[in-house]
């Protein structure tokens, strides 16, 4: 039997389009997190730069892939930690489509670019749809992630399900008036497909408006479990392997 698995949402507001700044404060929640017990840690979509689509008119808000020299204090935190991080970027990779991404940094060095599958509104118009990555295991389970709008379809998660996925997570953002939306879409990819479901979210002003966090955690049976409100904070949750096994039989 996989062990129970401690999982870290991290709800943040960023500091539009400065990537050090962001990096250095995601350090600071993963030694929280850690503290805590965690063994995966997960920041909202383009938690690296915040969600202002207008802010990527500068070049240097874009990183080049997972070996941007930008992501190390990160990668050393991954390491230091014992964690794995996931964390979110504009990516501009040589010889690739420009893509939203979710940069999956392991505790042994490894790395990937998880990219964004369904582009919504002007989101088109800067970026290319990402092909599927497979989920990824920690410490025996397999976790399967989506970019935000990617919850919204019930295809990607059936994709993921399929791919043997124990844990769907979401990067993303909220508006207020999605609060109903928010755990809809969770709820039922949770349910659906008898596995946990978890988003991490942003607060504050965006591009597209305030945003109203509530990072969370859906149980197998898709009631949710935990959530944050809309300020600044971290969400530890420990996912029960007992329980994901229970409703599958």
């Amino acid at each position: 039997m996989r062990p129970d698995l401690v999982l870290a949402l991290a709800q943040t507001a960023p500091v539009p389009g400065d990537v050090p700044a962001n990096a250095a404060h995601a350090v600071a929640m993963t030694a929280q997190a850690a503290a805590s017990g965690a063994r995966l840690v997960v920041f909202p979509e383009l938690s690296l730069v915040g969600y202002d689509l207008s802010l990527l008119e500068d070049g240097a808000r874009w990183l080049s892939g997972v070996d941007d020299p930008r992501l190390d204090p990160l990668r050393d935190a991954a390491r230091a930690e014992g964690v794995w991080l996931v964390v979110g970027a504009p990516v501009r990779p040589a010889g690739g489509g420009p893509v939203i991404a979710s940069l999956v940094l392991a505790p042994d060095g490894r790395a990937h670019a998880h990219p964004k599958e369904r582009l919504h509104g002007s989101e088109t118009l800067l970026f290319t749809p990402g092909t599927p990555t497979p989920p990824f295991d920690v410490d025996g389970w397999l976790v399967a992630l989506a970019v935000c709008f990617d919850m919204a379809d019930p295809a990607h998660a059936a994709q993921a399900a399929a791919a043997g996925a124990d844990l769907y997570v979401s990067s993303s953002v909220y508006v207020e008036g999605e609060e109903r939306r928010l755990d809809l879409h969770h709820g039922a990819r949770a349910m659906d497909h008898r596995m946990y479901a978890a988003m991490a979210g942003q607060v504050g002003p965006s591009g597209i408006g305030l945003t109203i966090g509530g990072a969370g955690v859906w149980r197998p049976d898709g009631v949710r479990e935990a959530t944050l409100g809309a300020e600044p904070g971290l969400l530890v949750r420990t996912l029960r392997s007992a329980e994901l096994d229970r409703h599958r039989a």
